[in-house]
C-alpha cells in the first residue's frame, strides 16, 4: 500500500523569507504533534523567544510519508513565524525496500533483501527509482509550506553485513544530492545531517560520508554531536562535565574550519535524551547549549525521540537566566 498522504496542499500559506539568524529548533515527532501537552510547551518557549524551529518528519525510516497529518500544526507555526523544517529520511526506508518483492532494496552477496536486526531495510542509492521516489516527496514538502528540506539518513547502512554495489557510495550520495538542489524553489533551503564522526574523519568508510563533498552541495548540514555516541575513550582526558561542553565546542570549530569560506550553515544536532547521561554530567543538555553559544554555531536543534523535552525545556530558561537575557516571564513558569 502507498503511504503519500498527499490530500493537504495549502498553497496560499507563506514561506519564510530566511532562515533565523539563530536556529533554535526542536525535533517534533508525530506523537508530540497531535499531543495537547507536548505541543502546548513547544509553543509556549516559541512566545518566550528561546525555540523558532520545528524539524517534523516526512518520511521516517519505515517509509511512512505523512503530509496531511500536519494541516493545523503547519497553519498554526506560520502563524507563530516558526521556520519549518522537513525531516525525510531517505534511503533507510522500510517501505519501498520491500516493495515490488524487494526490487528497490540494497542486496546482499547472495540477491536477497539485505536486512540487519539493528539497522533494518535499506533502499539502494544507485538506483533512479530510488532517487526519483525522494524527489517527489521534496518537491511536496515545499508546496505544503516547509521552508527547509533536511535529508536524514542520506548515507548507506553502519552494519556489518555485506551487500552488492558498495563501491563508489560517496558518488552516489553526491549525485542523489546534485539532482535535489535543482528541486528547490528560490529562496527554499536544502540541508542534510551527518554521522558526529564525519566532522572529525575523511570519508565514513561504510556509510560513505565525507563532511566537504556533501556539505557543498547544501544550504546547510547538520551534525549529530550527541556526546553519548562517540566512544568513551573520544576526549576522555577531562571530567564527564567539560567532555561533554568539548565535543559539541570543538566539534564546531573543526567542522567551521574545514568548511571555511563556503557559506554553509553549521547547525548540530544536540542530545535531549539520557542514555548515559551518568557519563555526561548532570546539567548535560545546558553544557551542549552553551558550547553551540560559546563556539558560535549557528544553532542547535533538541533531539528526544520520545518527546520528553522537559529537562530540555528548563536548561534552556536556566541558561537564558545565566546569560541575562531571559524575559520576566519566564520566572512564573
Amino acid at each position: 500500500m502507498l503511504l503519500l498522504l498527499f490530500c493537504f496542499s495549502p498553497r496560499d500559506i507563506p514561506v519564510a523569507d530566511n532562515t533565523p539568524p539563530l536556529i533554535k529548533g526542536i525535533y517534533l515527532s508525530p506523537g508530540v504533534i497531535h499531543s495537547s501537552y507536548g505541543l502546548n510547551k513547544f509553543y509556549q518557549m516559541v512566545d518566550l523567544g528561546l525555540l523558532n524551529t520545528a524539524v517534523i518528519d516526512i518520511k521516517d525510516v519505515k517509509g511512512r510519508v505523512m503530509f496531511s497529518l500536519y494541516s493545523d500544526f503547519i497553519k498554526v507555526a506560520k502563524e507563530k513565524g516558526i521556520y519549518l523544517i522537513a525531516r525525510q529520511c531517505v534511503f533507510k526506508d522500510r517501505y519501498f525496500a520491500l516493495k515490488d518483492s524487494g526490487r528497490y532494496a540494497l542486496k546482499d552477496t547472495k540477491g536477497n533483501i539485505w536486512f540487519e536486526e539493528k539497522s533494518g531495510y535499506w533502499t539502494d542509492p544507485s538506483l533512479k527509482e530510488v532517487r526519483n521516489y525522494n524527489l517527489r516527496i521534496i518537491e511536496k514538502a515545499y508546496e505544503i509550506g516547509f521552508d527547509e528540506v533536511q535529508f536524514d539518513y542520506i548515507r548507506y547502512p553502519s552494519g556489518s553485513k555485506r551487500y552488492k554495489n558498495n563501491t563508489n557510495k560517496l558518488s552516489r550520495l553526491l549525485q542523489f544530492l546534485d539532482t535535489a538542489i535543482t528541486h528547490a524553489p528560490p529562496g527554499r533551503k536544502i540541508s542534510l545531517t551527518l554521522y558526529g564522526y564525519a566532522v572529525w574523519g575523511d570519508v565514513l568508510i561504510k556509510e560513505g560520508q565525507n563532511l566537504e563533498k556533501m556539505a557543498e552541495k547544501v544550504d546547510a548540514v547538520y551534525p549529530m554531536l550527541y556526546p553519548s555516541h562517540f566512544r568513551n575513550a573520544f576526549m576522555a582526558d577531562s571530567t564527564k562535565e567539560w567532555r561533554t561542553y568539548s565535543i559539541i565546542y570543538r566539534s564546531i570549530k573543526k567542522a567551521r574550519e574545514r568548511l571555511s569560506n563556503k557559506g554553509i550553515r553549521i547547525t548540530p544536532y544536540i542530545q535531549a535524551f539520557n542514555w548515559k547521561q551518568s557519563k555526561l554530567g548532570k546539567e548535560y543538555i545546558k553544557n551542549q547549549l552553551r558550547a553551540v553559544y560559546d563556539s558560535r554555531g549557528d544553532g542547535f536543534i533538541l533531539w528526544e525521540a520520545g518527546g520528553d523535552y522537559d529537562k530540555a525545556c528548563q536548561e534552556l530558561i536556566d541558561l537564558d537566566i545565566e546569560l541575562g537575557r531571559v524575559r520576566p516571564q519566564l520566572l512564573s513558569l
